[in-house]
């Protein structure tokens, strides 16, 4: 008699499985990047160069010395064919909406807010599952900037229990970024997600998304509890979501042999 095979995305113990294996990871650069620090670097400069298309970066910021709008279409990739569309798009903040304000979802320490968020947006907040990276942020990694208010609430969760209405994150966010987490997300879990988004999300807001792509389908990870989805995967649960592709584009000066990543700019549809 076959035994019937259980889907690790349906699995009991899906979540906390993955908040075993990140128990177990450094809390350092280095761990956040699976013993590849030397991708901090590219993938920061290719992070801050795709965000320049939509947002103003603070007048204090240091985005210019890294941003050289010259070379952003040079690092195009694939692309979605809706280049044309960002450029109608009035860059944020939008007029009127205050401080820019971004949350870092799946923060880990805080690398991201570092060296990215912080340097693109006045404010930002963090949601990070695991209570030993969010101690390390607080503490140590982030103290000076959360000291200084460029860093605001550090909160402790995973993205499945987020929540935005009825909360002070409601309508708080020119831009919500999530990076190299939603793997850990089931399909349902994850449009859901996107649609508690919106409620984040201040008047012409944006979701941004930076992850993994597999060539095709769905690559599972029984190790960390997660899986690689491929671009088409992607873009058909960004629909599902209710959410309009403005721009991909593919990340550069990563080593061979390393899954592909792609960046996506995403808005609600009305």
């Amino acid at each position: 008699m076959a035994i019937p095979v259980i889907e690790p995305t349906e699995s009991p113990t899906w979540y906390t499985d993955a908040e075993k294996y990140w128990d177990t990871v450094p809390a350092t650069i280095n761990g956040m990047l699976g013993g590849l620090g030397q991708l901090a670097r590219p993938d920061a400069v290719s992070s801050l160069r795709f965000l320049s298309e939509f947002v103003t970066p603070p007048t204090s910021s240091t985005a210019s010395s890294i941003i050289n709008p010259s070379n952003t279409k040079s690092e195009s990739g694939s692309g979605s064919g809706s280049a044309a569309v960002s450029t109608k798009r009035q860059k944020l903040p939008l007029p009127g909406s205050g401080p820019s304000r971004v949350l870092d979802c799946g923060a880990g320490i805080g690398r991201v807010t570092k060296q990215v968020l912080i340097k693109a947006f006045d404010h930002v907040d963090l949601v990070e599952n695991s209570a030993l990276f969010v101690k390390q942020a607080k503490e140590e990694y982030l103290k000076s900037e959360i000291e200084s208010g460029k860093v605001g609430e550090v909160r402790c969760s995973g993205l499945q229990n987020v929540m935005f209405e009825g909360t002070d994150w409601e309508r708080r966010f020119d831009v919500i970024w999530c990076q190299w987490v939603l793997g850990h997300l089931t399909d349902d879990d994850l449009v859901a997600f996107f649609n508690r988004c919106k409620k984040g999300l201040k008047q012409g807001g944006m979701i941004f998304i930076k992850e993994n792509n597999a060539k095709v389908g769905i690559v599972i990870d029984e190790e960390d509890s997660s899986m690689t989805r491929s671009d088409q995967v992607w873009k058909e649960i960004f629909a599902k979501s209710g959410l309009r592709l403005l721009r991909d584009d593919v990340q550069k000066g990563f080593p061979s042999g390393l899954f592909a990543v792609k960046m996506y700019a995403l808005e609600p549809m009305p």
